[in-house]
């Protein structure tokens, strides 16, 4: 979700300085919710800055770049080779575990191919 922007930010604010409406009002007036204003005020109180916070990146991935490059060379080799059988070659030469969901959604990353042909 893209963040309010700092002008919708500013006229949040300002409303409610001028003591015009609650924030439950604010919230409905501006068509937002009322924890977003209050998060405002607050931010508005505590930093005197009203820009979107950088957001936090989310989580890192299971296998390093060098252990997906193990999985390419691997798949690239066997194209057969199963998901079951790269969690063994990953323990085995890479010494590292890994479920097979995870194997599943790094090779669906590097856009390899996951199924077996027939």
């Amino acid at each position: 979700m893209k963040a309010y922007s700092l002008d919708l930010r500013q006229r949040v604010v300002r409303a409610y300085e001028r003591g015009q409406d609650s924030i439950a009002q604010l919230a409905a007036h501006f068509g937002v919710g009322s924890t977003f204003v209050k998060k405002m005020l607050r931010q508005q109180r505590e930093s005197g800055d009203l820009a979107p916070r950088p957001r936090g990146g989310g989580r890192r991935p299971s296998l390093s770049p060098r252990q997906r490059q193990f999985l390419r060379r691997k798949v690239e080799r066997e194209q057969d080779i199963s998901l079951a059988e790269l969690q063994t070659y990953l323990r085995e030469s890479a010494r590292v575990e890994a479920h097979v969901s995870t194997i599943s959604r790094a090779l669906s990353a590097l856009d390899l191919p996951r199924k077996k042909s027939r």
